[in-house]
C-alpha cells in the first residue's frame, strides 16, 4: 500500500510545473551572497500554516535575497503513513517557491524534522542513522521534492537535507547524507544541495566535496550562553550568568592556603569609582573558607564562609560523599564595595581549601551592571583583568575580543580554502539576552563572515530572534506595517548585505 501511495505521489508531483519552461542545466549559484532569514510557518506540525507573501515582499524591499524554510515532515504527511504525501500541504510549499520567484528571493527547503531524526524533542520513533527502512523513507521524501521541483533552477531553489545532525557517528552521518544526495541527483542532477555540518553544524567534512552542486552549512549560535540565554528549550539556561560581549571567562576558582600551589588573587584594574560593588556568585566549596578584598592598600571586605552555620546558603553535595564538598544555594555571594575610588581591587582566599564562583558582577554607582562568566578549569591560577569605564571586564592584552568566534569558525575557513562554499544556515540571539550585548555579538559574527566571504540567514524574520515582533523588553520598537520593528538590528544587518 505504501509503495502504491509513493508512486502515485511521485507521478502527481512530476506533473507539477512551476517554472513555465523545461528544466535547465546547472546555473552557477554564489551562496556567499545569500543574506536573509528563516520563515517558520511549517517549522512544527502543530502550527502548519501557509507562508506569508508579505514576508517575501518585505525581505526583498529591505535589501535581502534569501529565505530558508525549516519544515516538519509531519506537516505534509500523516503520522501513520510517512509516504502518503498530502498534496494540499505540498501546494502551500509550491506557493512559497512561487513567492520567491515573484519577489526575487532564493528559497531553501529544509527538513527540520525528518523521518528518524530531529534535534528538538520529541525523539522520532525510529532512528535515521541506524534503521535501513527509515533511511529509505528519508530518501523517498527527497526524491519526491527533487521530482516535484525539477523544473525550478538552482538559482531560485535549493534543498537543505537535514537540520543540525547530531547523536550519530561520522560513518552513519556520511552514509545517510550521501544516500540522500545521490537520490536527489538521480532525479535532478542540477539541484543545489546544502548539507549541515556534523555535531549540530560544527564540523565540515571533506567527503562531500566530491559531489557537484553540494555546499556545506554551519551555525552562528556560539557561544550558546549568549545566543540561548534563558531560552525555555535550553536546559539550565535560566541559571546561566547574564551574557556580556566580549565573552570574557574569568578564572572561576579561588584557592586558599591549603592549595598554596594554586593560590592567587583575582585582580581587577581600571578607573573604579567610589561606590562600585564587585560581587562573586558562589557555586561550590571544599570545607569552609574565608575571603577578603583589598583596594587602595586597605582591606575593604572580609567574609567567613561556614556551611555548617550558613545552612540557608549552602547544602552538602551528594555527588562527593567522601569529601566535605558543599553546593551554594541561590543567593550565596561575596560582595566588596569600594568606599573610595581605586585603580586596583584584589580578592583572595585567606583561609581554607577552594571555592568556585560562576560569575563576577560589577555594579557601578550609576546603576550600570556588568557580568562576566567563569572558567572553572582545575588548577587555573587567577590573573589581572582590565575593567573598562562602563564596567565591562576586557580580554587580556593581546587577545582578540572575538577569539572564541574565530576558533569556532576556523574549520569552516579551512574547508573554504580548499574550494568549498560555506553558508551559515541559522544564527541569532534569543530575546532575553540584553540588546546591547546582542548587537555587539552579532557585529562580531558579521565581521568574521564578511572577511570569510560567507552568506547567512538569521533565525528568524518574525519572532524572538528576529527584526520583527521579537518581544525584547529593552528595545524601543518602531511601528512598521503593523509589526514592531527592531530598527537597530535591521540597520546592523543591512550594513553587511554586500
Amino acid at each position: 500500500m505504501k509503495t502504491t501511495l509513493l508512486r502515485a505521489a511521485v507521478l502527481a508531483a512530476a506533473l507539477v510545473v512551476l517554472t513555465g519552461g523545461p528544466a535547465r542545466g546547472a546555473e552557477p549559484v554564489d551562496v556567499t551572497k545569500w543574506r536573509g532569514f528563516n520563515l517558520l510557518e511549517k517549522f512544527k506540525a502543530a502550527k502548519n500554516e501557509r507562508f506569508v507573501e508579505d514576508d517575501f515582499r518585505w525581505i526583498r524591499e529591505l535589501g535581502f535575497n534569501f529565505v530558508r524554510l525549516p519544515m516538519d515532515y509531519l506537516c505534509y504527511t500523516p503520522a501513520h503513513d510517512s509516504l502518503a504525501f498530502r498534496e494540499e500541504v505540498l501546494k502551500e510549499v509550491d506557493e512559497a517557491v512561487e513567492f520567491g520567484r515573484r519577489h526575487g528571493i532564493h528559497v531553501c527547503l529544509n527538513l527540520h524534522r525528518a523521518p528518524g531524526f530531529c534535534i528538538n524533542p520529541p525523539e522520532e520513533p525510529s532512528c535515521l542513522w541506524t534503521n535501513a527502512a527509515t533511511l529509505d523513507l528519508f530518501a523517498a521524501h527527497w526524491r519526491m521534492f527533487a521530482q516535484r521541483y525539477k523544473g525550478v533552477p538552482s538559482s531560485r531553489l535549493s534543498f537543505n537535507l537535514l537540520n543540525e545532525p547530531a547523536r550519530t557517528t561520522r560513518e552513519d552521518y556520511l552514509r545517510v547524507f550521501c544516500r540522500a544526495i545521490e537520490t536527489i541527483q538521480a532525479a535532478d542532477p542540477d539541484r543545489l544541495i546544502v548539507v549541515d555540518g556534523l555535531n549540530v553544524g560544527r564540523e565540515p567534512l571533506p567527503e562531500f566535496m566530491k559531489y557537484s552542486n553540494v555546499v556545506q552549512a554551519t551555525r552562528g549560535y556560539h557561544p550558546g550562553g549568549i545566543s540561548h540565554y534563558r531560552a525555555s528549550w535550553a536546559k539550565g539556561s535560566d541559571k546561566w550568568p547574564e551574557p556580556a560581549w566580549p565573552d570574557v571567562k574569568v578564572g572561576g576558582y579561588l584557592y586558599g592556603p591549603v592549595k598554596k600551589e594554586f593560590a592567587s588573587d583575582l585582580v581587577l584594574e581600571g578607573a573604579l569609582p567610589a561606590g562600585t560593588t564587585v560581587s562573586l556568585t558562589l557555586d561550590r566549596m571544599s570545607g569552609s573558607m574565608e575571603l577578603a578584598a583589598e583596594a587602595g592598600g586597605a582591606e575593604i571586605a572580609r567574609r567567613a564562609l561556614d556551611p555548617a552555620a550558613q545552612t540557608n546558603e549552602w547544602t552538602r553535595s551528594p555527588k562527593e560523599p567522601k569529601y566535605r564538598i558543599y553546593e551554594a544555594r541561590r543567593g550565596a555571594r561575596f560582595d566588596a564595595r569600594l568606599p573610595a575610588a581605586a585603580g586596583r581591587l584584589a580578592i583572595r582566599a585567606v583561609a581554607g581549601d577552594w571555592v568556585t564562583f560562576r560569575e563576577v558582577t560589577i555594579r557601578l554607582p550609576d546603576g550600570t551592571r556588568r557580568t562576566a562568566g567563569t572558567d572553572t578549569s582545575w588548577g587555573r591560577k587567577q590573573s589581572a583583568w582590565r575593567v573598562a569605564p562602563d564596567g565591562r571586564i576586557l580580554p587580556p592584552p593581546g587577545e582578540r575580543d572575538d577569539a572564541t568566534l574565530v576558533a569556532y569558525l576556523q574549520p569552516w575557513r579551512d574547508i573554504a580554502a580548499k574550494g568549498e562554499q560555506v553558508f551559515v544556515g541559522e544564527w541569532g540571539c534569543y530575546n532575553k539576552t540584553p540588546h546591547a550585548v546582542t548587537l555587539a555579538w552579532m557585529k562580531s559574527w558579521l565581521e568574521l563572515w564578511k572577511g570569510a566571504d560567507m552568506g547567512w540567514a538569521l533565525w528568524n524574520f518574525r519572532g524572538s530572534f528576529g527584526i520583527l515582533d521579537s518581544g525584547r523588553a529593552d528595545v524601543a520598537y518602531e511601528d512598521w506595517n503593523g509589526h514592531q520593528l527592531d530598527r537597530a538590528m535591521l540597520t546592523l544587518l543591512q550594513q553587511y548585505l554586500k
